[in-house]
């Protein structure tokens, strides 16, 4: 059997236009009436939306209910303004994820992005309908728990359970490999986010890569 990839979003797939995100963030303080510079010293790398989101709503007395309201204005807000122009597409993930459908690889999502988000910011990279499955940032603030989110979603799709080891869990932060090493699947990192080489190798993934170029041949011994 194929391995199954469970691919992250930000910083292993596409980037987000920086400025487009600076402006959401301010349209949606004015719209609120709050400050969020509790979290600009922040790093959101490898967290999930819901985490990030629980610490911008932990300033306001109404946190739960706050949670809420910041929560609907951001997905709002996604879906209605962000465009192919707002995403760059890390190089070789385009060649990557073309050769993983033709191989007849299952590809999926393992992402702290809600789920919402996480399709509209895929679909406006160019990749409409190729992920089908997938564990999101909506239930959970720790990480570890998407691998179980994806393998579940993916049993009600296709019928049938794989092992944990039949995952191959790909992304660009520390947290990648730790919800990876959790889960039981293959962990791979690869160092096109914020993360460096040595930075990430500190976390002992099974594979280690630069780019997604080499992914295949690296897969080859798994």
């Amino acid at each position: 059997m194929k391995h199954i990839l469970l691919f992250d979003i930000d910083g292993t797939l596409l980037h987000v236009n920086k400025l487009f995100s600076k402006q959401m963030f301010s349209e949606i303080s004015d719209e609120l009436n709050i400050s969020f510079d509790h979290v600009k010293s922040s790093s959101f790398a490898g967290r999930t939306d819901k985490d990030i989101f629980e610490e911008l709503a932990s300033v306001h007395p109404r946190s739960v209910q706050f949670y809420d309201e910041l929560k609907h204005l951001y997905l709002e807000y996604m879906k209605s303004n962000l465009m192919a122009e707002h995403v760059s597409v890390i190089d070789g993930v385009y060649e990557t994820i073309h050769a993983a459908v033709e191989k007849g690889y299952k590809v999926g999502l393992c992402t702290g992005n809600f789920r919402e988000t996480a399709y509209v910011k895929v679909q406006a990279a160019g990749f409409k309908d190729v992920f089908e499955f997938g564990g999101f940032g909506c239930r959970h603030a720790d990480r570890r728990h998407i691998p179980l989110e994806a393998h579940n979603d993916f049993v009600d799709k296709y019928g049938y359970k794989p092992n944990p080891g039949d995952y191959v869990v790909i992304g660009d932060t520390p947290n990648d490999i730790r919800c990876a090493k959790y889960f039981g699947a293959v962990s791979l990192a690869v160092s096109t986010g914020s993360y460096s080489i040595n930075e990430l190798e500190k976390n002992q993934p099974d594979i280690l890569l630069s780019d997604l170029l080499n992914l295949f041949e690296k897969l080859d011994v798994y």
